[in-house]
């Protein structure tokens, strides 16, 4: 390689823009959210499953009303399985302050 001014060399100035603007194939590699947060987040915010779960009055949880409807019903849909309890566990690799949160009513609460 032929050395340049500075001791860079030509394919280093090819990968730099001289005018600030991103180059085409930059960022299709970067990762986005996991598809488990994508597809809970999608879950939640779906209207027609406000009575299943819902975001709490503050919008910074989320609350499974009914989780037997939950499991049987909405976790096949997105998910490989439908237990309630798996989908605890994978929520908690993701989440590392999760807030579980048992009331009388049988539901479960999710803050982060």
């Amino acid at each position: 390689m032929d050395p340049v001014a500075g001791g860079i060399v030509k394919e280093e100035l090819l990968e730099q823009p001289q005018d600030g603007a991103p180059r085409p194939m930059e960022g299709l590699h970067e990762a986005g959210p996991p598809p488990f947060l994508t597809k809970t987040y999608d879950l939640v915010e779906d209207p027609s499953t406000d009575q299943v779960l819902s975001w709490s009055r503050a919008g910074n949880s989320f609350v499974v009303w009914d989780p037997h409807v939950f499991a049987e019903v909405l976790l096949p849909r997105l998910f490989k399985h439908s237990n309630f309890s798996s989908f605890v566990r994978q929520l908690n690799t993701y989440v590392s302050t999760l807030s579980l949160v048992i009331n009388p009513c049988s539901s479960y609460g999710f803050a982060n």
